[in-house]
Parts: structure tokens; C-alpha cells; sequence
């Protein structure tokens, strides 16, 4: 991973965080510059093959959906488990909205995110709005559409007028 204050467009402030076994050691968080209108943001667990890809990735999830990005490097599944469970577990704690988690991975990253998505599914936790695999032949464009689409926050009810 590049170092801390390297500055990523569109992101406020960047942290390495400390996660304990069995998750990996190393791992990022990533928060959006502040919106004008307050509202608990998203978070992304971003598993990617590579750092570089991995920048280049939050910076278009942040640009897209203003969420809070967790990027980690885990080589093997216990690890990404650990890593998207301690992820919801603090989502509050990070400033995201618990209730919208979303996996991402690209390269090795996806096969990751893939497994994870599916031992959540299996064991009830982490709750995920949705899981965006972005192989190395793919265009990014497509999975992060679905992403967006899948993390924009609730509308509230307005009400519609009558004639």
C-alpha cells in the first residue's frame, strides 16, 4: 500500500487501521470529502490484486458513491472474512451506514469477495447490499454502475399532489 498522505482525489482523509488475526494486518480506510447535505455514507470492503488498481478503484467508488472504502490486502478467504465482518461490526464507528455494505473485488480480489459474499450468506453476517467482482479482463465501468446503483441512500416519501 502507497503511504498514508498520499492524497487520493476526492478523499478527506486516509488510515491505516490494525485488524486483529485472522483478518490481514494491513488495511485502509478511505472517507469522503464532506457532502452539504449530512448522511451516513456507504462502506465498500475493496479487495484488490494490486495497490495501484486499488487506488485507482477507491477513487471511483468515492467519486460514484461518496462512501466510506475499506481496502485490504487479504490473501486468503479467513482473512477477507475477518476483515468485511470487523468492517460491519464498526461501521458506525467508521461513519457508514450498516445497512449499506457493499464488497468489492478486483483480480484475486474477486475470487475473495466472491467467497466472503457467499459465507455471509451461509452464516446470516455481514449483512451486504451488494458484491461487485471485477475480473482483469473486465472494464470496471459496469460493476461500479451496479455498485452505485445499489448503495445510492433511501429517497424519503414524498408525497404526491393530486390535481
Amino acid at each position: 500500500m502507497p503511504p498514508p498522505d498520499r492524497p487520493h482525489a476526492g478523499a478527506r482523509r486516509i488510515a491505516d487501521v490494525a485488524l486483529r488475526s485472522p483478518a490481514p494486518r494491513r488495511a485502509r480506510v478511505h472517507w469522503p470529502a464532506p457532502c452539504a447535505e449530512p448522511a451516513v455514507a456507504a462502506l465498500v470492503v475493496l479487495f484488490s490484486s494490486g495497490d495501484d488498481l486499488a487506488d485507482d478503484l477507491v477513487d471511483e467508488v468515492i467519486a460514484r458513491v461518496g462512501a466510506v472504502v475499506l481496502t485490504v490486502s487479504a490473501t486468503h478467504t479467513v482473512e477477507a472474512h475477518a476483515a468485511a465482518s470487523w468492517a460491519a461490526d464498526h461501521a458506525s464507528e467508521l461513519g457508514a451506514d450498516a445497512a449499506r455494505i457493499a464488497l468489492v473485488g478486483h483480480g484475486t480480489g474477486a475470487a475473495l469477495a466472491e467467497r466472503v459474499a457467499e459465507l455471509a450468506v451461509d452464516e446470516g453476517w455481514p449483512p451486504l447490499r451488494h458484491v461487485a467482482l471485477i475480473w482483469p479482463h473486465d472494464d470496471p465501468a459496469a460493476a461500479l454502475d451496479g455498485l452505485t446503483r445499489a448503495l445510492a441512500p433511501p429517497h424519503p416519501h414524498r408525497p404526491t399532489r393530486s390535481a
